[in-house]
């Protein structure tokens, strides 16, 4: 990555910031390949930055598409609505989802006449489902890689943990803290993480380490508020919409998200007359794209097959 992945990226790597009708600017990074056939918009995580995902860029790039790729409100370099770099907060779901548009439109329009595709991870698989159900004529397919359907609750049943939630933001806390979460320690671990890959674990927390802006590390009442709305809208509506092609990865040792509203998710597409595809990801944690090479081999060979 460092010595040949990198610097060829950054050859080719355009920076700008997309300004919303509120002033508030979203970072956002374009690539251009040689001789590129397509479009990949990337919508990364929960906590994440653009910069996690250079080896997927790299892929991607590699394989003949241009690329671009935003960071979240609240999230690296884009705008926040709290003062907290550590925390991750959002007044609505919707929010998300319309910021991803801005980048998939302006992406569209740099790299006019390219048809154009979404590969989405965790959280940002649940924005882009979002996305492509509230526009479903903007992406030609639509790759979701452990998408947050609705996170984990720590084995809490989960409609009790959106009423407690819901009563906290009533309370004036929705940009407080979830209880057990909290600003950023350096104390992640390979063990505890969600990467199967040592050196690429590695890899982004060292940038993360010495980079504040990219130390996001808990969640606000808020943003979990929203988590379960955003999981409401997409079981009861959202699913009906979705009309492009759709490749769902699940990780075998999930601790994240719900690997069941993910299933519920893909049989509610296909109720719908929807074209779905899933595959289950083995030997993988939550970031099947920080697996080790002997599952990303397969892994990439289903997304570059599938496109």
């Amino acid at each position: 990555m460092e010595k040949e992945a990198e610097p060829w990226l950054d050859a080719r790597k355009t920076i700008c910031y997309l300004k919303r009708r509120d002033g508030a600017k979203i970072y956002c990074e374009f690539y251009d390949c040689d001789h590129a056939k397509g479009i990949v918009v990337i919508s990364h995580g929960f906590t994440e930055t653009a910069e996690k995902f250079r080896e997927v860029e790299w892929m991607f790039m590699k394989a003949g598409y241009n690329v671009c790729i935003p960071d979240h409100c609240g999230h690296g370099r884009s705008y926040r609505l709290v003062d907290d770099p550590c925390l991750v907060h959002v007044d609505r779901y919707g929010r998300y989802v319309n910021d991803l548009g801005m980048a998939a439109y302006a992406a569209s329009r740099r790299w006019k006449g390219l048809p154009l595709y979404l590969w989405a991870h965790s959280m940002g698989g649940g924005i882009g489902a979002a996305l492509a159900a509230s526009h479903p004529e903007l992406f030609k397919k639509v790759i979701l890689s452990s998408p947050m359907m609705r996170p984990l609750a720590a084995g809490l049943p989960w409609d009790g943990v959106q009423l407690v939630t819901a009563g906290f933001c009533k309370l004036g806390m929705e940009k407080s803290y979830v209880a057990g979460h909290h600003p950023y320690r350096d104390d992640e671990t390979f063990e505890t993480g969600n990467a199967s890959s040592r050196p690429r674990f590695d890899f982004y927390n060292e940038k993360r380490r010495t980079e504040p802006l990219f130390q996001m590390s808990g969640a606000s009442y808020g943003w979990l508020r929203e988590a379960g709305r955003l999981n409401a809208y997409l079981m009861k509506h959202g699913y009906k919409s979705i009309k492009c092609p759709v490749m769902l990865f699940q990780a075998e040792d999930e601790k994240t998200v719900s690997n069941n509203e993910q299933e519920k998710f893909v049989q509610l597409v296909k109720s719908a007359g929807g074209d779905i595809r899933f595959i289950r990801v083995f030997g993988s944690k939550h970031e099947i794209y920080s697996s080790t090479n002997d599952v990303l081999e397969s892994y990439w060979s289903e997304i570059f097959g599938f496109l």
